[in-house]
């Protein structure tokens, strides 16, 4: 027989040895009974209590970069929606330069200082939420340390005259972030 405690108890029962509750809240405390039962009677009741795990946290919001140097960055953000499924939010940091390894780091705080990055390069960072449940899914947002000149020219690709002869297309190729060295902007002269 197992039996937890609720408001109105309900009793159930198996010739297995294992047995799933349903809908139990998150985070709650329960204690089960479990007893062997024949046509004898019962035996000795067993009473064990255990806590639900708390809900998987969503996302976090307002993820931001609000602080850098030459060779670091912080970054803010604030916590998931409240929830009464959880009470213990840890927060997980991935960060690294696009397309390499990342590095992990955790806090309960809602902000975070990243050391020892190199200047001009972007980095992709991940800010998740977790719980005993599990981890949130993950916001993200690349930044630059110190966004630097960019070492690299644009790659012009077409130039056009118009039909009317009066105007003038250019195109060019995109310069990766690694080559903008920041977030580019292209300006357009004509001498």
């Amino acid at each position: 027989t197992l039996n937890y405690s609720v408001p109105n108890p309900t009793f159930n029962t198996t010739d297995d040895q294992r047995y799933t509750f349903r809908d139990l809240k998150p985070n709650t405390e329960y204690t089960f009974n479990i007893a062997a039962v024949n046509i004898n009677g019962t035996g000795p009741i067993l009473n064990k209590m255990n806590t639900t795990l708390e809900e998987i946290p969503g996302l976090v919001r307002n993820l931001m970069k609000t602080a850098s140097t030459d060779n670091s960055v912080t970054i803010s953000w604030n916590p998931p929606l409240p929830s009464d499924g959880y009470t213990n939010i840890e927060y997980i940091i991935k960060y690294g330069v696009l397309n390499e390894d990342t590095k992990e780091v955790t806090t309960t705080n809602t902000q975070e200082r990243i050391n020892n990055l190199e200047p001009g390069k972007p980095y992709y960072i991940t800010v998740s939420a977790g719980t005993t449940g599990g981890n949130g899914n993950k916001r993200s947002i690349i930044v630059f340390s110190k966004e630097e000149v960019p070492d690299k020219s644009v790659n012009v690709t077409t130039i056009k005259t118009a039909w009317s002869g009066n105007s003038l297309n250019i195109s060019w190729e995109p310069l990766t972030l690694h080559e903008a060295r920041g977030f580019p902007v292209y300006y357009i002269y004509l001498n």
